[in-house]
């Protein structure tokens, strides 16, 4: 089953041949470490601090309990977790053990749940006790007595409830199995896919991804050599590591060249520069919010951030002048990472690009893929100086849908995966992205592309962030709104609005026709773009009840 139906013979032999893809799995490197330095630092949370050594231990534990359970050959698992040592622990251990890893966000409740242990019969789960008040352990055991094939509850916390068995009892009690070679007979092959991701999208539905660990180890060396990684560098993880270009830069990449990772469990402005300073975090996988709220930090001056390097930042929109404004305050560079949870990476940012690259673009596409941008409306390529749909595939992508043959094949124009946004490519490869084709505001027959809009308003002194999303109109067909969070004791009106909009000479046409103050942008399940559509929703029910 671990096999990629649209992965041929051909194409692997094709990327082997060409170096972008190697036999290794992501636990390899662990071993490989435990080896060659066994005594340095690996992996830190709030509870750990593991060397290479100590961290490999833990992954056989976990993998010898596994087998032990009697779980077979692809065999799911589910893991709901909050950046940390478990994450990973579980993630390595199922990589070895042969077991299908199928990965939630946290927000996930009850609705999402079932839907992915219906997809994927999982026959365990890992998962907190209680996490940010909300009782997991509760849900997961109602869950048993819906999926009879749910039989094991392994709780992570110090204290774990009657039917349920404690993850760390297995991770941190000796095993006469650690070294032991017969724990590799279910390990997965190379290019076969070992996990199963989550995305939601907007739709809600959690859709399930095969994503191997060949291709995401392969994004992985392109940000060695773009990013100039070494074993000095220390990697934190301020957004969950379990998707987009932190889940790459976090997971995949620290192993490769034996850098030490940070995991943040949740995110404030003080803790984020404390870890920089205390650990000496050296670069970051973030989204855009974080560097908000970090640019807006008053204490952020007691802090010493020197030996911070770069903030890969992805997820959702950075405009060019949060960007700037981050690099100044902060003293780094800010690079962005592009792709999917769906397909996998697909541009990265680089280093020594110039800073208008850097921020106005989401880097070059990854080498060995082919990018291909389509007319959306005849699905006809066209320049790559032209605005075109974005479609990729390469060495950096992922398989297709879990147990879905018919979405994989919608989900591909020509062979190639259809991202869903418009863009233009420059002579250097550069992707530049003018916005998500669902997310174009058509005024009376002329476009208006919210990214642009979006990227002016937070331009202003008194915005936070904002986004445009459209609402229904009997005259023009779609006007435009603005949602925008403020910044700390700040109001900001229609008036102002409007105004800043005029002296930024904007057609008339693009000026947002409302304005909505809201508190924080609402995010998609898995945590990491902002929801639009429940934006939409949202002034949709206003004007049916006005």
């Amino acid at each position: 089953m671990g096999k990629v139906a649209r992965y041929t013979r051909e194409m692997i032999s094709s990327y082997k041949e060409k170096g972008y893809w190697t036999d290794e799995l992501t636990v390899d490197f662990w071993e490989l470490n435990a080896e060659r330095c066994p005594d340095d630092e690996a992996l830190i949370d709030s509870r750990f601090r593991l060397t290479w050594s100590e961290g490999t231990r833990m992954i056989h534990r976990l993998t010898a309990a596994f087998l032990k359970a009697g779980f077979k050959k692809d065999d799911v698992i589910l893991c709901q977790l909050y950046n940390s040592i478990a994450l990973s622990m579980t993630r390595l251990a199922c990589e070895k053990a042969g077991l299908l890893v199928a990965i939630v966000g946290t927000k996930f409740r009850e609705t999402e749940i079932a839907a992915v242990l219906g997809k994927t019969e999982a026959v365990g789960a890992v998962f907190p006790a209680q996490f940010r008040r909300y009782d997991f352990f509760k849900m997961f055991s109602k869950m048993q007595g819906r999926f009879g094939h749910l039989r094991h509850l392994f709780v992570v916390g110090d204290e774990v409830p009657a039917g349920g068995r404690s993850f760390y009892d297995i991770i941190q009690t000796p095993s006469d199995r650690e070294g032991d070679k017969g724990l590799d007979i279910q390990k997965f092959e190379p290019f076969e896919f070992t996990e199963i991701t989550t995305t939601s999208g907007s739709t809600g539905i959690p859709k399930c991804v095969e994503w191997v660990a060949s291709a995401r180890l392969a994004t992985g060396r392109e940000y060695v050599k773009d990013m100039g990684m070494t074993r000095h560098d220390v990697v934190a993880a301020f957004s969950p590591c379990i998707s987009g270009s932190a889940e790459t830069l976090v997971h995949r990449t620290p192993p490769q060249v034996r850098a030490k990772t940070i995991m943040l469990e949740h995110f404030t402005p003080e803790e984020a520069c404390r870890l920089i300073q205390e650990e000496g975090v050296t670069a970051v996988g973030a989204v855009p919010t974080h560097l908000v709220r970090m640019v807006e930090f008053s204490g952020i001056r007691d802090y010493d951030l020197s030996s911070l390097r770069f903030i890969q930042v992805s997820g959702g929109l950075l405009t060019y002048h949060l960007g700037v404004e981050t690099e100044t305050k902060l003293g780094c560079k800010v690079i962005q990472g592009y792709g999917g949870m769906d397909i996998g990476g697909v541009a990265s940012g680089y280093l020594d690009a110039p800073q208008e690259i850097r921020l106005k673009t989401v880097g070059r596409i990854l080498r060995g893929n082919e990018a291909t941008l389509l007319d959306p409306d005849t699905l006809e390529e066209v320049p790559r100086s032209s605005v075109g749909l974005v479609t990729i595939d390469g060495p950096h992508c992922v398989g297709g849908y879990f147990r879905d043959s018919k979405t994989t094949a919608e989900s591909r124009i020509g062979g190639k995966f259809n991202m869903g946004d418009l863009g233009t490519i420059d002579d250097e490869g550069n992707l530049y992205l003018r916005g998500r084709v669902k997310d174009i505001i058509i005024r009376g027959g002329q476009t208006i592309y919210p990214k642009e809009i979006e990227e002016l308003l937070v331009e202003h002194p008194k915005v936070s962030e904002a986004a445009l999303v459209r609402m229904a109109d009997e005259e023009m067909g779609e006007r435009a709104c603005a949602f925008v969070v403020p910044k700390k004791g700040q109001v900001f009106t229609f008036e102002e609005m409007s105004a800043f909009l005029k002296k930024r000479q904007v057609a008339l046409y693009k000026i947002p026709e409302r304005l909505e103050m809201i508190p924080e942008l609402p995010s998609v399940a898995g945590g990491n773009k902002t929801n639009k559509r429940r934006l939409e929703e949202e002034i949709q029910m206003k004007l049916v009840s006005e």
